[in-house]
Order: C-alpha cells, then structure tokens, then sequence
C-alpha cells in the first residue's frame, strides 16, 4: 500500500469487492477512498487509536470539503497483526460492508453516480493480499 485500483466502468449495483490482507503489527489506521475524480464517495477509515479508543470513520468528500463523520459501528473487527476479509457491495442506495463474513455496517450514497467512481485507492498500515472486483 498504498495500492489503486482502476474500476473503468465505474461501480454499479451488486459489484462487490472483496480485499484481503494483514493488519500491519502496530497500526495506526488504514482506509478505503472510493473515488469520483478528485471527490471521495465513500472514505472507510478504521483508526486503532483515536484518542483511547477504536473507530471506524465515514465519510464523503465534494470540493474539496469533508461531508459529516459516520462514527457508529457494533464493532471493530480489524486486529493488530491479524489477517481480514473485507467485502464492499455497492448496492443501488448504500454500500454494505462486511468483515470475515459478518455483516459490519451499511453507508448511504452521497454521490449517486456510481457509474463516475472509478478508482479505489487503498492506503495506511494494512499489508495487502488481494483486491478482486466481481459481479454477484
């Protein structure tokens, strides 16, 4: 990381990608940024240290300027030294997101031209194994 990743039709409802890795031994925070030219559609942003707690971070950028944090989750399921699946299902509203095959938490679009998000760019102390996109 960090890694990019061209989606050159851009995203569509029931496009799901699936992104393994290991959580680097002492991480700080990784992130997901969906991407619609300069503008972030979706940030997913897991910080192990945010103040004394754990949190994972949504957002959305247009302009240049950040949108309100989502901060709410059940858990976190991310660990220090640990390998994850994380699964990200764009669906026709929301993205849906799962992690080792447990449903974590849902994020409504804020950009609706899910056909002009092209790229996701992966950073932050994750070491990855594979990216795959599919169709399900």
């Amino acid at each position: 990381v960090p890694f990019d990743l061209p989606l050159p039709g851009g995203l569509m409802p029931r496009m799901l990608i699936t992104i393994t890795g290991t959580v680097n031994p002492k991480p700080n925070r990784f992130s997901l940024d969906f991407k619609r030219g300069p503008d972030v559609a979706f940030h997913f942003n897991p910080r192990f240290r945010d103040g004394s707690k754990k949190v994972i971070v949504r957002n959305s950028k247009f302009h240049d300027t950040w949108g309100k944090e989502e901060r709410d989750a059940p858990r976190f399921p991310f660990e220090a030294g640990k390998p994850f699946k994380l699964q990200v299902l764009c669906e026709v509203d929301h993205f849906k997101v799962a992690v080792n095959d447990a449903h974590l938490l849902q994020y409504n679009h804020r950009e609706r031209r899910l056909n002009e998000i092209t790229k996701l760019c992966i950073a932050g102390d994750i070491t990855l194994t594979s990216v795959m996109p599919t169709m399900i």
